[in-house]
């Protein structure tokens, strides 16, 4: 038995090369442990939404067409299947480390749910309650973080952190945080290639998740205030801890990885330092915000 070496697809002992990627074929036995080194191509998932701990009858398809970069760092489209998924091709920046996968995933074009159960853009919704606004908002920023099951399978969860989207007036809206789970499949090598076929199974079986609590982080209350230089947020936790401020911290290396292992090796550019990411209690955010917003005039 023979596999490819970097799909880890399957193939008899005389095939000599991958119909999917044209990679050429190694022992199984040599390969050892299946795993993936590049995301490069298209991969087909579903994304689920969770109800009291329970997965929705409601589950929306999509299609990734991913390039891999240096150091892990892989990047991006997305677009989900219509009706259900958001319309619009979608920008997709994360990376791999084998077994473990990460990336952010933002739409052009952000929604916000009505009572009613039908969804209406941001740009609806401010002028729907007298605001003015001339184009339309992107979403919300969507994390993805999940585990390989095998070189072809990934499965994980899905959040959208509190996130206070506001107009140059002040006016605004906070979205509310969401979570559940999301799964994908390699198809094809070429990031060209057209595909509607929906994932195999199993998929959203918890038990297969990174983590029995895979949801913990996820349901955190606490609202992202953004990302700051390392210089800058060291400034503004100081005055939260003054001021009783309940946060949180998250750290963002991506600059870093981007770069070429000899830029990288080197300490890096200006302006591609690690960033961090500070979060707030709800009943916090308030005087968060004035304390960023004194800070920021100055």
């Amino acid at each position: 038995m023979k596999s490819c070496s970097y799909c880890g697809k399957e193939y008899p002992d005389d095939a000599r090369v991958c119909a999917i990627d044209g990679e050429p074929l190694i022992n199984a036995a040599q390969n050892g442990p299946t795993m993936r080194s590049k995301v490069s191509g298209v991969w087909r998932g579903t994304y689920g939404y969770e109800s009291k701990g329970t997965l929705s009858e409601k589950i929306v398809s999509f299609t990734l067409s991913l390039k891999q970069g240096w150091l892990g760092h892989f990047s991006g489209t997305v677009t989900e299947d219509i009706p259900d998924g958001m319309p619009g091709v979608g920008q997709v920046d994360g990376f791999l480390e084998w077994p473990r996968i990460e990336f952010a995933k933002q739409m052009p074009v952000g929604y916000i749910a009505k009572p009613d159960g039908n969804r209406i853009t941001l740009r609806e919704y401010f002028i729907e309650h007298g605001h003015a606004c001339e184009s339309e908002l992107p979403s919300p920023p969507i994390t993805y973080k999940g585990r390989f099951l095998d070189a072809n399978r990934v499965q994980g969860y899905w959040v959208i952190r509190p996130t206070r989207i506001s107009l140059p007036d002040g006016w605004g809206v906070t979205m509310p945080q969401s979570a559940s789970l999301w799964c994908a499949e390699f198809m094809a090598g070429d990031a060209k290639t057209k595909t509607t076929d929906a994932p195999g199974q199993p998929f959203f079986d918890r038990t297969l998740l990174p983590e029995p609590e895979v949801l913990t982080e996820a349901n955190s209350p606490f609202r992202s205030l953004g990302k700051f230089t390392v210089a800058d947020a060291q400034g503004f936790l100081g005055q939260f801890d003054a001021a009783n401020i309940r946060f949180e911290i998250g750290q963002d290396d991506s600059p870093m990885r981007r770069m070429t292992p000899f830029v990288a090796s080197l300490g890096g550019c200006y302006g591609t330092a690690t960033r961090i990411e500070i979060y707030v209690h709800p009943d916090d955010e308030v005087k968060a915000r004035a304390i960023i917003n004194e800070n920021s005039q100055v």
